[in-house]
C-alpha cells in the first residue's frame, strides 16, 4: 500500500510539474494587453501590437522616435511625420494552434509567416518556424506595454 501511495504521488508530483512547464499561449494572453515590440535595428522606432479574436493591429510607437530637428522648421516636418505615422496601421490575421501562430497579411493572401509561440516571464515570443525559407524573418518579442494612466 505505501508503494502504491508512494507511485500516485510521484505520479500526480510528476504531472503537476509538466504542466506547470508547458508555456502554450491562448488567445486571451494575447488579447489580455496592448504590446511594444522593439526591434533589433536602431533606427527603427517600436511598434504597438494589439490582439482581438483573430486580428492582430501593429502601430507605429510615434513616441519612440527621437527628434533630430535642428529648427523649428525641421521640428514641424518630424511633428507632421509622426501624425501621419500615427494613424497608420496594419492589420494581420494570426490563427493560433498549439504553440504555432500563423500571421497572414489582411491585404495580400499570398504572405503569411508562421512562428513557434512561447512565453517567458510576462514577454511572448514569435520565432520563425524552421520551415520558413525566409532570412528576413525576424524573431518577435512582444513585452507588456506599460499603462499611461498616472
Amino acid at each position: 500500500m505505501k508503494k502504491f501511495t508512494k507511485g500516485l504521488m510521484l505520479g500526480i508530483l510528476s504531472l503537476a510539474v509538466l504542466a506547470g512547464c508547458s508555456s502554450n499561449v491562448s488567445e486571451d494572453d494575447l488579447k489580455a494587453n496592448d504590446w511594444t515590440i522593439e526591434p533589433e535595428e536602431e533606427d527603427v522606432p517600436n511598434m504597438i501590437a494589439s490582439f482581438s479574436d483573430h486580428v492582430m493591429t501593429v502601430n507605429v510607437d510615434v513616441d519612440s522616435i527621437e527628434s533630430t530637428a535642428t529648427d523649428e522648421w525641421e521640428q514641424m516636418g518630424e511633428d507632421f511625420a509622426k501624425e501621419l505615422a500615427s494613424e497608420m496601421d496594419f492589420k494581420l490575421e494570426y490563427t493560433l494552434e498549439g504553440d504555432q501562430v500563423t500571421l497572414q497579411d489582411t491585404e495580400n493572401e499570398d504572405e503569411s509567416n508562421t512562428f513557434e509561440v512561447s512565453e517567458e516571464d510576462d514577454n511572448i515570443t514569435f520565432t520563425p518556424s524552421e520551415d520558413e525559407s525566409d532570412d528576413d524573418i525576424e524573431t518577435i518579442v512582444l513585452e507588456p506595454r506599460e499603462s499611461e494612466e498616472d
